[in-house]
């Protein structure tokens, strides 16, 4: 009995430092209630248009993401379908046991952190393949950090081309258009494009046409220039609400690049 409690502790100490380690695919009373909150709470705070879920393919599928805020997650899920459930890759956490973010992502699990430092690709591998195994949908922000124009991608990250061409999976593009400045109200459109199919497509030579049709499919579904933004904008300051500390000054960084350039 002592051994099987320590087991338990050992594996809650871990969960801590390297996040949830149950890469939850089912719709679980636990994942209802959240995304249940997540949709009340956000159907408050902003206006959430989704355009496109009727071309979402049968899961698995992986679906490519831009990014612009830590409220991006809650944004998607407010307005995709309990079924299939998504799978978030990719949060670099060195502690989920401190921090209200990271303790509510341990708690409704549905995340695969990878830290560099503490996480091998194997086991990042191993967990997307039990994803799509489980006919679960990965999600992943392809720039691998927030940026901050709407109408223009940051360089890819090779995870999402690589982990779809090698399980075969399609990729569906993702735009959110309108987080990167939050405030009470705002509209956010989160857009899906057509499935890009994966077959075929292995080796260098594969992943780099993947990514080419990949970011052609994304540009397509973003703005073609940046919003002007209202001198009134309420509660602006909930936009920085779940963004990290260096994110936080990244984007004030670029407020003042812009205000500059004005």
């Amino acid at each position: 009995m002592r051994r099987y409690a320590k087991e338990a502790s050992a594996d809650q100490a871990r969960a801590r430092r390297t996040g949830p380690r149950e890469l939850a695919a089912a719709v679980t009373p636990r994942y209802r209630f959240m995304r249940w909150l997540v949709r009340a709470v956000l159907g408050v705070l902003f206006e959430i248009r989704p355009d496109g879920l009727d071309r979402w393919p049968p899961a698995p599928f992986l679906l490519a993401l831009n990014h612009h805020s830590g409220w991006d997650p809650m944004i998607v899920t407010s307005v995709v379908p309990a079924r299939p459930r998504i799978t978030w890759f990719g949060p670099k956490e060195a502690d989920f046991g401190r921090g209200f973010k990271n303790r509510a992502m341990a708690f409704f699990g549905g995340v695969i952190p990878y830290n560099p430092q503490k996480t091998t690709l194997v086991s990042a591998v191993r967990a997307v393949r039990r994803v799509f195994d489980a006919n679960g949908v990965l999600a992943i922000f392809v720039e691998g950090k927030v940026g901050f124009l709407e109408s223009e991608l940051l360089p890819f990250e090779e995870g999402a081309v690589a982990f779809a061409s090698a399980s075969g999976a399609p990729i569906v593009p993702c735009a959110i258009v309108g987080s990167t400045e939050l405030w009470f109200r705002r509209r956010v459109t989160v857009s899906f494009g057509e499935p890009i199919s994966t077959l075929g497509l292995r080796g260098a030579t594969g992943r780099a046409q993947l990514e080419r049709d990949l970011r052609s499919a994304m540009v397509a579904l973003l703005p073609d220039g940046e919003p002007r933004l209202p001198h009134r904008r309420p509660l602006a300051w909930i936009g920085d609400v779940f963004d990290g500390t260096e994110d936080r000054e990244r984007h004030r960084r670029h407020r003042e690049g812009a205000v500059r350039a004005r």
